[in-house]
């Protein structure tokens, strides 16, 4: 019987490594690097976070939650003099898809880099990283838009620096760059509309307008819906057959949600009472505790309501219609006349 080839050094060298280190997921890059610090963003925080970070370190980039109004990761870092001293002496990198999760206790990551530039020897420079396809972001003199889209299945993100040449002085050693990332959001917000029915009737359709056009078909709404708007004014207003017509002004911030809340009245006729406490108020010879309730529904058609104060006292006859709000208002003059 042959005897099995014993392996050679170099292949146990290889099998060691791989038990040690882990098989590269298919495409993936080594990474090692010291995470300085961690920025994870939100469209709550338009102003983003300020890191500091050395020539040679990273910074992690996740973000809080998916949201429809980021379109991009702003980068901007600002160099100190010692690296101003020393042009061509670094360069930045961007990685995608870094596993495992960056933590400062870690040093050896894998993941997927798109971008390895030189820095640029001045104070400081901007790069913009799109987060959606339809992004409406442009280079400019003041910020360089990366052609590679970071979806959010792509995070997190490591912004890296790295010599490229040898003899690092002791001043750029101990040096910190500043670096500040931020969402880049749309013109957007949204509103999340609340509509609260009347108890003790079935829900009917409601319609729904927004600066005049129709966002919805009549039809019951299931507690909440949210509409992605323009940032700034607008108005609202809801029509049904079986509650009254409502009609908001709102603003809508870039980034933000806003929740409005309705509540909906059916179309009983309203009966509003403005009197002093001190007035004794009756409808149809009932009496009314108009202190503790000003406001109130009535039956359509005619009814009579009194109010007295002392010795005044008046009585009105009106009809009530559906979705109709009647004010009944109780006011004692008073006059000074002054003659010659």
């Amino acid at each position: 019987m042959k005897a099995r080839p014993s392996a050679s050094p170099l292949a146990l060298v290889l099998i060691f490594a791989v038990l040690c280190t882990g098989v590269l997921r298919l495409g993936a890059e080594e990474l090692r690097t010291v995470i300085a610090g961690q920025a994870v963003i939100s469209a709550e925080v338009p102003d983003g976070v300020r890191l500091s970070m050395g020539y040679a370190d990273a910074v992690a980039i996740t973000v809080a939650r998916e949201s429809p109004f980021i379109q991009g990761v702003e980068i901007e870092l600002k160099s100190p003099q010692a690296a101003l001293a020393l042009p061509g002496a670094l360069a930045y990198e961007l990685w995608r898809r870094v596993e495992p999760l960056p933590d400062k206790n870690r040093f050896a990551y894998e993941g997927n880099r798109i971008l390895v530039q030189p820095l640029m020897a001045r104070a400081g420079f901007v790069i913009q990283v799109p987060t959606r396809k339809d992004h409406a972001l442009k280079s400019g003199p003041f910020a360089t838009v990366i052609p590679t889209v970071a979806e959010v299945k792509d995070f997190p993100l490591v912004f890296k620096l790295l010599p490229v040449t040898k003899g690092i002085p002791p001043e750029l050693e101990s040096a910190q760059f500043q670096v500040r990332v931020r969402p880049i959001l749309t013109d957007e917000g949204a509103l999340r509309l609340v509509l609260r029915y009347p108890e003790g009737i079935p829900r009917a359709p409601v319609s729904v307008f927004i600066d005049d056009r129709r966002l919805s078909e009549g039809r019951p709404f299931d507690g909440k819906e949210t509409f992605t708007l323009k940032a700034g004014s607008h108005a609202l207003r809801l029509y049904s057959d079986a509650y009254r017509d409502e009609s908001r002004s709102f603003v809508i911030e870039q980034g933000r949600v806003l929740e409005l809340v309705i509540e909906l009245q059916d179309t009983m006729p309203l009966l509003v009472i403005e009197a002093p406490d001190s007035a004794l108020v009756s409808l149809d010879g009932q009496r009314i505790d108009h202190a503790q309730k000003a406001s109130f529904a009535v039956e359509p058609g005619e009814h009579v309501v009194s109010c007295r104060i002392g010795d005044y006292s008046v009585t009105r006859k009106f009809s009530a219609y559906r979705g109709k709000t009647y004010r009944v208002v109780l006011s004692v003059e008073l006059q000074v006349q002054e003659s010659p």
